[in-house]
C-alpha cells in the first residue's frame, strides 16, 4: 500500500507543469482543435508509441488497454496470478505518469483525458491493467438494490482515480433484451429498460460525485443485437416505439441525471436511420440524443476500430463521425499495428486542415472549436489544470465488491434440496471451467469449503477442456458425496465444455451424486442445462461471490440475488 501512495504522490507531483489557467479553444489552432478531440487507444507498456503525437498536442487523451488477455493469453494459474496483476499495475501506472509528464511539455501544458473501461462478469481487461476486479451490471442488479450499485461504483471511481487514469468508459446503459446476443450479457443490467435506466443513473451519479465523469453505453442501445460489432456490422430492426420503450429510454434517465458523455454505437437501426449506424447518424445523434433527449454532454464514438467500419479510410471516418454531431472520437487502428495506428491523430488533423481549405469544407470548422471546448471545460471541471488532491489510498472497493456478492448471488433453483449441504455431504468434488484470469478467485470457493469443515477436490480446467479433463473430473468425481460443476459461457457456448458438462451431469445421476452447477460468468447457459437441479448464479467469479457460493451451500449465508432477466 505504501508503494502505490508513493506512486500517487508521483503522480500528483506533475501538476505543477501544466498551464497556469484552463485553455480555451480560441487559444489553440485548428490542429490543436481537432486534437481536443481524438483519443486513441494506448496499450500499457506501449506508451512511446505514441509520445510525438502528445508532445504534439495532436490528441486529448487516450483509452487504456492492455494487450494481454486481448492479443496475449498467459498461463495464469493461483500460484502467479497475483504477481502477474502486480505487474501490470505497474506498467499501467508507468504508463499513465508517462503520458501526463509528455502532455505537461506540449505546446499549451493541456491533460490529458485518460479512460477506462471499467466492467466485470465477462469482460476481464481491468484485471489485466492490475485493477481490482469489477463485479458484473448484472450481480449488481441481481441484489435490486440502488445503494448496492452507488456503493460500488463510487469504488469504482475512487480506484480510476488512484491509478491516475480519470474517466470511466461505462456504465453500459443497454438493456439486454436478446438472450443470444454475444457482446452485452451481463455488462448489462437487466433485460428492462426501467430497472437499467434505474441501476445506470446510480452508476452514474456515483462516478461523477466521486470526480469521474461517466460516458454511458453503448447509445441508443447494444442489447438487442445478435453479432458482435468489433467483428461486423450488427442490425437492430425493431420498429422505432420499440426501440424508444425498450432500449432507449433506459439512456433517458442517466441523461436526465446529469451524465457527462454517452457513447455512440457500431449499430444500425433502420427505423430510426436506414443508411447509417448510430455513430454516423445525424438524425440518431442530434435529432434524437441531442433534440428529442435533450442532452447536452459530450457524445463519444465507440472504438473506430471496430470490425463495423473495416474497409473505411480515416479521413472518411472522421468526416462522418464530425458531421454526425460525435465531440469525441476513439480514433484508433488495427490493434497489432500500434506503428500505422499512432499516425491516425496527424491524419485526423491533416485532413481537418486540408478541408477547411477548400470552397466547400467537409468537416465544419464551428463543430470542431464547439467540441474542443467541451473537452477543455470538461477537464477544467475536473481540476486537471490545476493542484491535484492526493488520491484516497483506502478506496472501499473490497467492502463494496463483497456486499454485492452477499446480496447479489442467486439460487436460481434447488429442486433437490441439497442447500445447505448437510454433515453427510462431507467430501465435495469441485471442476470448474474457466480462464485462468479467475484462478485465485475460484480458489476461494475451495477454500471457503474446506475451512467450512468439507473435504474438497477440485479441478481448474480451461474453458476448451484439455484432453486429461475428462479423466481428472472423474478421479476427482469418484467417491465424492457432492460434485460442484462451474461452468463459463462467454460470447459463445464453447461446445467442448458443454459435452464434457453434459458427461459430468449423467455421471453424476448414474453415480447416485447430487450435483450442484454453478453458472460462473453467463446465466443465459443456465436453460442449457435443464437436468441440473440445483443452480447458483455468480454473474462473474469475483473472490466475494465464489466465497458467497461456497458459504451458501455450507447454510452460512442465504441465497438474496434475483435474476434481474428473464431465462427462456
Amino acid at each position: 500500500m505504501k508503494k502505490l501512495m508513493l506512486l500517487a504522490v508521483g503522480l500528483v507531483g506533475t501538476v505543477s507543469l501544466w498551464a497556469q489557467a484552463p485553455v480555451t479553444a480560441d487559444q489553440l489552432s485548428l490542429r490543436e482543435q481537432v486534437g481536443q478531440t481524438i483519443m486513441p487507444r494506448v496499450m500499457i507498456g506501449e506508451q512511446k508509441q505514441f509520445k510525438k503525437a502528445v508532445l504534439n498536442g495532436e490528441v486529448t487523451g487516450f483509452f487504456i488497454k492492455a494487450k494481454e488477455g486481448l492479443l496475449v493469453q498467459p498461463k495464469l494459474n493461483a500460484k502467479n496470478q497475483a504477481r502477474f496483476v502486480a505487474k501490470q499495475r505497474k506498467k499501467l501506472l508507468k504508463t499513465i505518469r508517462d503520458l501526463q509528464k509528455w502532455a505537461a511539455k506540449s505546446p499549451h501544458k493541456i491533460p490529458l483525458l485518460l479512460s477506462i473501461d471499467y466492467e466485470g462478469g465477462t469482460v476481464t481487461s481491468p484485471m489485466f491493467l492490475g485493477l481490482k476486479q469489477m463485479p458484473s451490471n448484472m450481480l449488481l442488479a441481481a441484489s435490486g438494490d440502488e445503494k448496492i450499485v452507488s456503493d460500488m461504483y463510487a469504488a469504482q471511481a475512487r480506484e480510476i482515480l488512484l491509478s491516475g487514469a480519470n474517466t470511466a468508459l461505462g456504465p453500459v446503459t443497454d438493456v439486454n433484451s436478446n438472450p443470444a446476443n454475444p457482446i452485452i450479457q451481463t455488462r448489462s443490467f437487466g433485460d428492462n429498460a426501467a430497472q437499467v435506466g434505474k441501476f445506470s443513473a446510480a452508476a452514474v451519479r456515483a462516478l461523477e460525485q466521486n470526480g469521474v465523469p461517466a460516458f454511458v453505453k453503448h447509445f441508443p442501445g447494444h442489447g438487442d443485437t445478435s453479432v458482435d460489432s468489433h467483428y461486423e456490422q450488427p442490425v437492430t430492426s425493431l420498429p422505432a416505439d420499440q426501440l424508444w420503450k425498450t432500449h432507449i429510454s433506459a439512456f433517458q434517465v442517466p441523461v436526465d441525471a446529469g451524465v457527462t458523455g454517452v457513447m455512440s454505437a457500431h449499430v444500425v437501426y433502420p427505423a430510426l436511420d436506414a443508411e447509417n449506424s448510430a455513430l454516423f447518424s445525424p438524425k440518431i445523434l442530434k435529432e434524437l440524443l441531442r433534440g428529442k433527449m435533450g442532452f447536452k454532454g459530450q457524445i463519444a464514438t465507440d472504438g473506430l476500430d471496430m470490425g463495423a467500419v473495416k474497409g473505411v479510410s480515416v479521413e472518411e471516418i472522421v468526416r462522418r463521425t464530425y458531421a454526425a454531431g460525435n465531440n469525441i472520437l476513439l480514433l484508433s487502428g488495427e490493434v497489432r499495428d500500434v506503428k500505422t495506428a499512432r499516425t491516425y491523430p496527424k491524419r485526423a488533423a491533416d485532413y481537418v486542415v486540408q478541408a477547411q481549405a477548400e470552397a466547400q469544407p467537409a468537416v465544419s470548422a464551428q463543430h470542431i472549436r464547439e467540441s474542443a471546448q467541451k473537452v477543455l471545460d470538461l477537464k477544467a471541471k475536473l481540476g486537471l489544470f490545476g493542484p491535484a488532491a492526493a488520491p484516497q489510498a483506502d478506496t472501499g472497493f473490497d467492502e463494496a465488491s463483497q456486499r454485492a456478492a452477499e446480496a447479489g448471488v442467486t439460487l436460481v433453483r434447488d429442486e433437490q434440496k441439497l442447500v445447505p449441504l448437510g454433515t453427510e455431504r462431507q467430501t465435495v468434488c469441485a471442476v470448474f471451467f474457466a480462464d485462468g484470469i479467475f484462478s485465485l478467485q475460484l480458489k476461494a470457493f475451495t477454500d471457503t469449503l474446506a475451512q467450512g469443515g468439507k473435504t474438497v477436490r477440485s479441478v481448474f480446467a480451461p474453458l476448451t477442456p484439455a484432453e486429461q479433463t475428462a479423466a481428472q473430473a472423474q478421479a476427482c468425481m469418484q467417491g465424492a458425496d457432492a460434485v460442484v460443476l462451474g461452468t463459463s459461457r462467454t460470447s459463445a457456448m464453447n461446445q467442448k465444455q458443454y459435452e464434457l458438462v453434459q458427461q459430468l451431469l449423467a455421471q453424476a445421476v448414474q453415480n447416485g451424486q447430487p450435483a450442484v452447477l454453478i453458472s460462473l460468468l453467463n446465466p443465459y447457459e443456465i436453460p442449457l442445462y435443464p437436468q441440473a437441479k440445483t443452480v447458483l448464479a455468480l454473474y462473474g467469479p469475483t473472490e466475494y461471490t465464489a466465497q458467497t457460493a461456497a458459504q451458501i451451500l455450507l447454510g452460512q449465508a442465504q441465497a438474496k440475488g434475483r435474476l434481474p432477466i428473464e431465462l427462456k
